[in-house]
């Protein structure tokens, strides 16, 4: 299992709209192949930093996800008001 660890930080004028976005990626990414979880969640202390938690059964489903139409729409639409995105790649221990 591939697991990626992505931390967002928007204008904080744009949070609310990006945090409503975020949700609608839920669906149509879940039902990706490869797809085994994806989570947002909202810093309590910078309500302008997100927290992507994605896991995938590989690394090419993750590296598809970012190709499809909802991921393409959502950089084009917040892509401008993206402050900070970095992005953690995991895989577990056994």
């Amino acid at each position: 299992m591939h697991t990626a660890f992505i931390r967002i930080t928007v204008r904080s004028d744009s949070a609310d709209r990006a945090a409503r976005a975020m949700l609608d990626l839920v669906e149509p990414t879940l039902a990706e192949p490869g797809c085994i979880g994806y989570e947002f969640y909202r810093d309590l202390d910078h309500p302008a930093l997100f927290h992507c938690f994605e896991h995938w059964d590989t690394r090419q489903a993750l590296d598809d996800h970012g190709t499809t139409p909802h991921v393409r729409a959502f950089l084009d639409e917040f892509g401008p008001v993206i402050e900070k995105w970095e992005s953690h790649h995991t895989v577990a221990l056994s």
